[in-house]
């Protein structure tokens, strides 16, 4: 049997030819993302769309390529690049139009095996109460994929055995990841497919039965679902929005915006969890690249640093127009909300990726090549930036917590680890060791707690300092208000 189109009653016919080609492909690319590398063989594909959709890619190109010539050599050419795989991705939209996102659900499900199958390897029987791993995904990544396919079983015509299991897996994968970012692109995904379809009130009710399922729950990774911290995304927020500050009409380049991000949340250089988790360091030929992969953690400010206004206007009317596009088809306006709605928290259609924001350009393709309204989507554009800027709106309503005080600070000699009690409510702190330079111990932590941090055991003998670095709310995001500073002799 042939896959089954999400766009086509007649889904029992057998796809023949470059229509099957093109199914296997996209059945195939979760499991290998290299071949999202062709997408720029579907340029010519961009002729079949209406002059609208046109218009818009044209305006997108020219808010990438603009800024980035008043940048340099380098950011031009990493805009022409990020340029051309956008549109070739759109091309293969375009070109899988009459076989529709169908294909996607069976290398989902083989992904989501490779999930288990990895997180099992790293933690054996602790397996369990651990955020699910992948070797090429994040758990957050993981968390989105899982909501795809939770979307693609409620709307795709599958085989109804297939459907079940996609579903429920999709399911297993967004709770086991711990993402709250991908419950609330499944959420909102799933209330933006009430507008056309009734299977959007499945999707609510999947959300909703999923929260009952994690609160009878009692492992960590569960609980995730109920925490409101940001893990520290408010340090990159502020460090993106600082860099948009300093360069308001070109940004920095594509790309580029993460070398200015480099240390805030990781060192210059990290590899996907399950690759951390078997010992696999970042290699010393790669650190230089790290900036490559580290990100504002939220769609809005990505573009506002790399690209300047122009590049976030041409960002937000290019997902108006999808928008636009989608409307009136359950899945791909659902889908592409979804993406948008991680996008405030995430940078879910970054690409390249493991395959996972180019579905979002995907999507797109099909979306235009059914024609908009251009009033629809510059309304859309706005709701859009709108959504995006809803984090900031929250954390500017938020009122500072009082002044922290240090009840304690211990580092046990041999111990490899230090404790720190602080009194004080509404702070986020992180430790930093310094002496000629400073490096980070460990994470982010609720500093009303008790702190446990790591202590590097093998340093050279001398006077270092231990800096206590306390985030408090401030505007846009939470800004260092506070360092409390002590010294150590090792």
């Amino acid at each position: 049997m042939g896959w089954y189109s999400a766009r086509l009653s007649s889904s029992k016919a057998l796809y023949i030819g470059p229509v099957r080609a093109l199914a296997w492909g996209l059945a195939l690319s979760p499991i290998f993302p290299s071949l999202s590398l062709l997408s720029p063989l579907f340029l010519p594909q961009l002729r079949k769309l209406p002059k609208a959709a046109w218009a818009v890619l044209a305006l997108y190109g020219l808010s990438l390529l603009l800024p980035a010539l008043f940048v340099g050599k380098e950011a031009l050419m990493l805009a022409a690049l990020r340029l051309l795989y956008v549109l070739g991705l759109v091309g293969a939209g375009v070109a899988l139009a009459p076989v529709g996102l169908g294909p996607l659900g069976y290398g989902l499900f083989v992904l989501y095996l490779e999930a288990f199958l990895a997180s099992y390897l790293a933690f054996g029987d602790r397996v369990s109460s651990e955020r699910l791993l992948h070797p090429y995904h994040s758990p957050v990544g993981l968390g989105l994929m899982g909501t795809l396919g939770i979307l693609l079983a409620l709307h795709v015509r599958y085989p109804w055995p297939f459907r079940v299991l996609l579903g429920l897996l999709g399911g297993v994968v967004l709770l086991l990841s711990g993402s709250r970012g991908g419950f609330l692109a499944l959420l909102v995904g799933g209330a933006a497919g009430v507008l056309f379809q009734r299977r959007g009130w499945l999707a609510l009710g999947a959300a909703g039965l999923f929260l009952l399922l994690a609160g009878s729950l009692e492992a960590p990774v569960a609980q995730r679902f109920f925490q409101a911290h940001l893990s520290g995304r408010e340090g990159l927020w502020l460090r993106a929005y600082e860099v948009f500050q300093a360069h308001p009409w070109t940004g920095v380049g594509p790309y580029l915006l993460g070398d200015e991000l480099k240390g805030v949340l990781f060192g210059d250089c990290f590899l996907f969890p399950f690759l951390e988790r078997r010992g696999v360091a970042c290699p010393e030929a790669l650190k230089p690249l790290g900036g490559l992969w580290t990100f504002a953690h939220n769609h809005l400010l990505q573009a506002l640093g790399e690209s300047g206004l122009l590049g976030a206007m041409g960002l937000l009317l290019l997902v108006g127009a999808f928008l636009a596009g989608a409307w009136g088809s359950g899945l791909l306006f659902s889908l592409l909300l979804a993406f948008l709605a991680m996008g405030m928290v995430d940078n879910p259609f970054s690409v390249p990726s493991p395959f996972r924001g180019e579905v979002f350009f995907l999507a797109g393709g099909m979306a235009l090549l059914r024609g908009f309204r251009p009033p629809l989507a510059l309304g859309l554009a706005g709701a859009s930036a709108l959504l995006l800027s809803l984090p900031f709106l929250y954390l500017a309503t938020r009122t500072a917590p009082p002044p922290p005080t240090l009840l304690y600070a211990a580092i046990p000699q041999g111990k490899g680890a230090g404790v720190i009690r602080l009194q004080g409510e509404g702070y986020r702190a992180q430790v930093w060791l310094c002496r000629e330079g400073c490096r980070r111990l460990g994470w982010e932590w609720d500093a009303s707690k008790p702190i446990l941090f790591p202590f590097p055991e093998n340093l050279p003998p001398g006077r270092y300092q231990v800096r206590i670095v306390l985030f408090g709310q401030h505007r846009l995001a939470q800004k260092p208000r506070y360092v409390l500073p002590f010294g150590v002799e090792r």
